[in-house]
């Protein structure tokens, strides 16, 4: 008896695991596209270090944002080194936040040091994925990024000096953007 009530439970956690993973997007097939996106106006805020702690910036603009009255955002991240050839130490980043219209005014008294930026409208290789949990950016590095490095080798980018950029949008679309720029 014991032995089929333990049977069932496994049965239904593998079950339901399978499911979590599926409405992660775990078994979506990834769809490279040609765009051409932009221009992009950003207030962002250079890191150096482990690209985990990408989220330390994320919650200090999430906290800090909507007590200044900023809204209408997307948060992005630029990583501009790889991460197999680079110390993580040395890893250089630009993480922030994301507008439809140029940036007039940069928010005082925030925790951390903004800059206003335009990035310029390019042709992007773009892989567009769920974002429905924390656990969603991971699955997409690892599901995404190989699908998205091989198109772009096809084509014939220079991918050791290629940074690639995410865009998050958890709230209205729920999925993050993979961009990878054609255009120097």
């Amino acid at each position: 008896m014991k032995l089929k009530i333990f049977l069932g439970v496994l049965l239904v956690l593998i079950v339901s695991g399978i499911g979590y993973f599926y409405y992660l997007g775990a078994f979506d097939t990834v769809q490279v596209k040609e765009e051409t996106l932009g221009p992009f106006y950003i207030l962002s805020h250079d890191r150096v270090g482990n690209y985990r702690k990408v989220g330390e910036t994320f919650e200090a603009i999430q906290k800090e944002f909507p007590e200044k009255g900023v809204k209408n955002y997307k948060l992005f991240a630029i990583y501009k080194d790889d991460p197999n050839k680079i110390p993580e130490e040395k890893l250089r980043c630009e993480v922030g936040a994301l507008f439809s219209e140029p940036v007039t005014e940069i928010p005082v008294g925030l925790s951390i040091q903004l800059t206003s930026k335009t990035i310029e409208r390019k042709k992007y290789l773009t892989v567009d994925f769920p974002l429905r949990s924390f656990i969603s950016i991971f699955l997409g590095i690892f599901k995404v990024y190989p699908v998205l490095f091989e198109a772009c080798k096809q084509r014939g980018c220079d991918l050791d000096h290629q940074p690639s950029m995410e865009i998050y949008e958890p709230i209205i679309e729920k999925q993050t953007k993979y961009l990878l720029p054609l255009d120097k």
